[in-house]
């Protein structure tokens, strides 16, 4: 297949024809981009670290605390941090194939390739509330949860993680969108690893990282000594904020229409800020 090109003003100066976009495509784009989400190499390595991290902690019954951690942390690490290169290569694998000209009489702009991964990044999500629900399922099966209170991670402990994992694709997305620098991805990582580590140390702001571990450190790892105040579920409502916040700046730099895409994103940047305010220790909820 190759794109047509018909003279433009001056024989010199061709001009691209592209097909009609097809919005309906969309969904049909977004089972192949997830299959190549969930296929892809970073992904099955991150989700094999996850295995036998969890297998490890499992059997060596380490403690409440690794066990809470297990179910509501180490899927946002392996394989969270992955995804985001994932995504980034997902995005830009055209480009990086030379097939963006080819592509051109397909009826699916780049805006509706990028809605189409943005969709697939669902996939990653469901697989890791499985994981997570399964391994929830495994602790309490083997009474390695505390009895204390809050020791036992709830409904929006779960969600936390699988959330994480599609703002991680969402979060590569935006980055390959805007940049197709090889070292983009990298830098986009790296920044985000260190944003959480630096609000991490912060008592009143470890809340706001994407990867928030609610409980607090014992005298040795294996001691319970309860959980970081908060609200659970405006965590995560806060995690979807930023998700959704990621896709509207990728979404923006291809939209046809520039204008409802900044009010989402607006919107999106509102309500992060405000589920972040509204779910730390001492605030009003």
């Amino acid at each position: 297949m190759s794109a047509a090109a018909l003279p433009a003003g001056s024989p010199a100066r061709p001009r691209l024809v592209a097909a009609a976009p097809v919005r309906s495509v969309v969904p049909t784009l977004a089972r192949q981009e997830a299959r190549r989400l969930l296929l892809h190499p970073l992904t099955l390595v991150g989700l094999a670290i996850n295995l036998v991290g969890t297998t490890v902690t499992l059997f060596g019954d380490d403690g409440p605390r690794a066990a809470f951690e297990t179910t509501t942390l180490i899927l946002t690490f392996y394989p969270g941090v992955l995804l985001i290169l994932v995504g980034y290569l997902v995005a830009t694998r055209d480009h990086r194939a030379g097939a963006e000209e080819m592509l051109a009489p397909v009826p699916a702009r780049q805006e509706e390739r990028v809605k189409a991964i943005a969709l697939a990044s669902l996939a990653p999500a469901l697989l890791g509330l499985g994981i997570s629900t399964a391994v929830r399922t495994a602790f309490l099966a083997t009474d390695q949860y505390t009895s204390a209170p809050d020791g036992i991670p709830g409904l929006w402990h779960v969600l936390a993680a699988p959330v994480t994992l599609s703002g991680a694709v969402l979060y590569g997305l935006m980055l390959g969108v805007w940049s197709r620098a090889r070292v983009t991805a990298v830098v986009g990582v790296v920044a985000i690893v260190v944003a959480n580590v630096w609000v991490d140390n912060q008592d009143d702001l470890r809340v706001l990282g994407p990867a928030f571990t609610w409980t607090r450190w014992g005298m040795s790892a294996g001691d319970w000594a309860g959980v970081y105040a908060g609200s659970p579920p405006l965590h995560v409502a806060y995690l979807v904020a930023l998700s959704a916040l990621a896709f509207a700046a990728a979404w923006v730099r291809v939209a046809a229409r520039r204008g409802p895409v900044v009010v989402l994103g607006l919107t999106c940047f509102a309500a992060a800020l405000a589920a972040g305010y509204l779910q730390m220790p001492g605030g009003p909820l």
